[in-house]
């Protein structure tokens, strides 16, 4: 009896342990947090319910021993739109702006997307068949700054100079401790 109890402590304790694969198609080692960070913004205008959602999540690639840190971004909404004459959400996610007590950070997305990351199927997808991502490269300071603590707010940047506020709707911060220890990575603690 004790020996399931432990063993099933065990598991409890890494419910969020990241996953570790090998894509087929380009060969990089991805090593993915277990569960996105999940963000919302409330469109009340629309429904007493309607949102727009952001799944934040990060990923170490390992390409031959050399290695890198991406956020991905997944922008989803449970609003249809189509027959309300109202805009979409953004198709894409862009710079983005991350907000810890008195700390922002601003992102920019590369380029290649996905493609960059060395992904060929998308990951953090949402529940929707509608979606859209983006991946920021993170350094490793970058990284330390999620791992302490999740952001307090996720602001897509607009060309006009707004912002969009997501604010937390489901983050687990045990998804990213996990996957630090999973990882290995060090994080200095301020």
């Amino acid at each position: 009896m004790l020996v399931a109890l432990a063993a099933a402590a065990g598991c409890a304790e890494r419910d969020l342990w990241p996953v570790e694969k090998l894509d087929p198609k380009t060969a990089v080692n991805l090593t993915i947090m277990a569960q996105p960070w999940v963000y919302s913004h409330d469109v009340p205008m629309l429904a007493a319910n309607a949102r727009d959602y952001l799944n934040v999540g990060v990923v170490e690639t390992n390409r031959a021993g050399s290695r890198e840190y991406w956020l991905g971004i997944v922008a989803w909404s449970t609003i249809d739109r189509s027959g309300l004459g109202v805009p979409a959400p953004l198709a894409k996610p862009g710079r983005v702006a991350f907000a810890w007590d008195g700390t922002t950070l601003e992102l920019q997305p590369v380029a290649g997307g996905r493609d960059e990351v060395g992904a060929h199927k998308a990951i953090f997808t949402a529940p929707q068949s509608e979606y859209a991502d983006a991946w920021y490269r993170l350094s490793e300071a970058q990284l330390a700054s999620f791992a302490r603590s999740p952001p307090a707010s996720v602001s897509l940047l607009l060309d006009d100079g707004s912002a969009i506020r997501h604010l937390p709707w489901q983050v687990d911060p045990r998804a990213m401790a996990q996957f630090v220890e999973a990882t290995g990575i060090t994080v200095a603690r301020p």
